[in-house]
């Protein structure tokens, strides 16, 4: 498995990844009416947007885009794994590289509204939850942090 910068080629394979995940894993927690709007939202042009605004990682295997992370002001953003590939580590290499370029850029915390589907994989990789709660158009998000260590 490769960890790498995201391209403008990957646009399309990232919201593929993105709109699966969303239907597959987060349908469990959340109901369409949520989901659906958040599917349209991640659309290639979206993605590709989105990336030129943020630090943007992928995950691949073979050449096939199979996860991705984003980080923007500390705050972890659009991090998702094909459902395929989760439970295989995928996510845990995007989580611990974009924490080693947070700690090379001296950052201190990691902060990140988690979906229900993902609370208890933060809580395993050493995020704690703060103790805020959002319900909005991503529906109900759990808010989570992690100090880092240089």
């Amino acid at each position: 498995m490769l960890i790498r910068q995201f391209e403008p080629r990957d646009a399309s394979a990232v919201s593929n990844v993105i709109r699966t995940a969303m239907l597959i894993t987060n349908s469990r927690d959340y109901p369409p009416a949520v989901l659906d709007p958040l599917m349209r939202y991640f659309s290639p042009e979206k993605v590709l947007q989105l990336a030129s605004e943020r630090l943007c990682l992928v995950a691949e295997i073979n050449e096939k885009v199979i996860g991705t992370i984003s980080l923007e002001n500390g705050e972890l953003e659009t991090f998702f794994v094909h459902p395929d590939f989760q439970a295989r580590g995928v996510g845990t290499r995007l989580l611990k590289a974009v924490e080693e370029i947070a700690v090379r850029e001296k950052q201190e915390i990691i902060r990140v509204l988690s979906s229900l589907s993902a609370v208890s994989f933060y809580e395993k990789m050493g995020y704690r939850q703060t103790g805020l709660e959002e319900e909005g158009t991503a529906g109900r998000q759990i808010g989570m942090e992690k100090i880092l260590e240089a």
